[in-house]
């Protein structure tokens, strides 16, 4: 069972298994937000088997720091992003769109930095931590940007790409991507997959189908909303 907890700026999600794992403790102000949100389903931060950040920006990484203390339970983070929760800052955030640029002082916060406990390269099984699914790296966002794939059929995606106030279940690029070759191999990568649902850090989920719609005919290209290849 996935629970999406609604951060100021972006999502978090916890995942009911055998024992909870959290995915992503949002900004810096979000703390609140978490605890209530496990509350509601009885559990308290020390029943945590794991904290799994999507990547390490502020928005996603903001409370990990307090969360760990907490909870005690471990924090992981592929080694890409390890440079940015160690600063706890979010070192570039390339703009694609002039929204992105709008948007980039309100939400570049720092936050408190902290050594992650479970650094990983490649990905890691879940069942582990009580979970059915897989870490997948899927760098593009970030050098460290990774997805979650469960044996359900739905998938956190964190932020390859967001979802969409004005459609419902569509997908978008993201605002901000820091090297969009690697993004887009990463939403190759995940559209193999066959993903039935993508749970997005921003705004709503959206069908596993809508990464086909970045795809060339033969799937192994990415394009761009334009029709270019990106």
């Amino acid at each position: 069972m996935l629970i999406r907890i609604k951060g100021a700026i972006s999502n978090c999600y916890l995942l009911l298994g055998e024992r909870p794992v959290l995915v992503d403790t949002g900004a810096p102000g979000d703390l609140k937000r978490i605890l209530a949100a496990l509350k509601a389903v009885s559990l308290k931060p020390e029943d945590l088997a794991l904290i799994l950040l999507t990547h390490g920006h502020s928005n996603h990484a903001g409370c990990a720091a307090e969360l760990r203390r907490r909870s005690g339970a471990q924090v992981a983070l592929h080694i890409g992003d390890c440079p940015l929760v160690r600063q706890g800052r979010n070192g570039i955030l390339a703009a694609q769109d002039t929204l992105g640029r709008v948007l980039r002082p309100f939400v570049d916060e720092q936050f408190e930095a902290f050594e992650p406990d479970l650094i990983f390269r490649e990905g890691i099984s879940l069942e582990t931590y009580g979970v059915k699914g897989k870490v997948l790296a899927t760098p593009g966002h970030t050098p460290g940007s990774i997805s979650v794939v469960l044996a359900s059929g739905e998938a956190i995606i964190g932020d390859l790409l967001r979802g969409s106030v004005v459609w419902p279940n569509k997908s978008r690029p993201h605002w901000f991507c820091n090297d969009a070759e690697s993004n887009g191999r990463s939403i190759v990568r995940l559209a193999r997959e066959g993903l039935l649902r993508c749970h997005p850090g921003v705004y709503g989920s959206f069908p596993g189908t809508e990464l086909g719609r970045y795809l060339s005919t033969d799937g192994g290209q990415v394009l761009a909303l334009s029709g270019e290849p990106v």
